[in-house]
């Protein structure tokens, strides 16, 4: 009898499509995690989200320096439309913008940029020539008599002047995909979208051992020194027998490191949680008796290489050398040691 196969469900939201479910609050809080990690970066010193009434159009604003000189700032205007961003639909904010640094509300900005869900073929062509985009809107600004329904204020000659004069290049598209490309580097990434970032190599491992090393590194030199019956005290001392098997150690110590600072970047927490999970899961063999250390550590390894951490977002970033390395930095920790020891 033939089964039909089941349906695995619908396929997960992208980051894209989720964009579309925000609402204007929500959109103005990505957008600024976008500006901050571009903070983070070293781009900005100060970031400020504004939006909302008597912001004069300032959504979101990234300070290149903390008195706003005219150029040391960029401005991101946030238009969440569910349909396409046309340029009747954009005119009260472009002329909002106009009016404000006239009346030095605020300095002219490096970049003005409009962040839209969609923005139409029409209003990205103005965009892309800077002397129609600015005819376009003088002419608006006579025919509706300074009327733009949410934004009014009569075109007089001094303005029109400034208007003329205006750079209409620092008028920028930021498109969905470069805010994305920004977010996806920011730590607030998973917690918006669910999506980890990928992963990048793992630190060299230095020829000695770090100051960082040292515990975890004193455990093992038990472990040797527990084997010889003689005296290991530091890391040139290991019988050459161990020295590849010290270095084997350090390399797993040295992949969860890398694991660790992916963590600390994108997903702040999650390694604790899962060194806390590997500690669980190897205790059993942690406690048992064993005829020594390297028995201990052999068997303990052996376990956590088992592990299935998959309640772990890191779980999908997992390399071959993770879990057995998390057992050494636990050892870093002081939560585990290999070597039983007198009370």
């Amino acid at each position: 009898m033939s089964h039909l196969p089941y349906h695995p469900g619908p396929a997960p939201l992208t980051p894209e499509q989720r964009l579309f479910f925000m609402n204007d609050e929500e959109w103005e809080v990505f957008i600024e995690q976008c500006a901050r990690q571009l903070k983070a970066e070293g781009k900005y010193v100060q970031v400020l989200r504004l939006g909302g009434a008597g912001d004069k159009g300032r959504d979101v604003c990234g300070y290149s320096q903390h008195l706003p000189a005219e150029g040391a700032w960029d401005l991101y205007q946030a238009k969440h439309y569910e349909g396409t961003l046309s340029p009747s639909a954009f005119a009260s904010e472009l002329a909002k913008f106009l009016w404000s640094v006239f009346s030095e509300a605020y300095t002219r900005p490096r970049n003005y940029f409009i962040c839209a869900l969609r923005v139409g073929p029409k209003l990205h062509d103005y965009v892309m020539n800077p002397l129609e985009f600015k005819a376009w809107i003088l002419s608006e600004w006579k025919e509706k008599c300074g009327d733009f329904g949410t934004f009014k204020q009569t075109l007089t000659p001094e303005l029109e002047a400034f208007v003329n004069d205006f750079p209409f290049e620092v008028i920028k598209v930021k498109t969905t995909a470069d805010l994305l490309e920004i977010h996806a580097r920011s730590d607030k990434h998973w917690e918006l979208f669910g999506v980890l970032a990928a992963r990048g190599p793992n630190p060299e491992v230095p020829d000695s051992p770090a100051t960082d090393e040292q515990k975890y590194v004193e455990a093992l030199l038990k472990v040797y020194q527990e084997a010889g019956q003689a005296p290991v005290p530091n890391p040139d001392a290991i019988p050459a027998s161990y020295k590849k098997h010290f270095k084997a150690q350090r390399r797993l110590f040295y992949s969860a490191e890398g694991l660790n600072r992916f963590s600390r970047d994108k997903l702040p927490g999650a390694f604790d949680d899962l060194v806390g999970q590997v500690e669980v899961g190897v205790s059993s063999d942690l406690t048992q008796p064993h005829p020594d250390g390297m028995s201990r550590l052999t068997k303990v390894l052996d376990t956590a290489n088992t592990l299935q951490v998959t309640s772990n977002p890191l779980n999908a970033r997992l390399q071959a050398g993770d879990l057995r390395g998390a057992c050494h930095h636990l050892a870093n920790q002081e939560r585990i040691g290999w070597v039983d020891e007198d009370e």
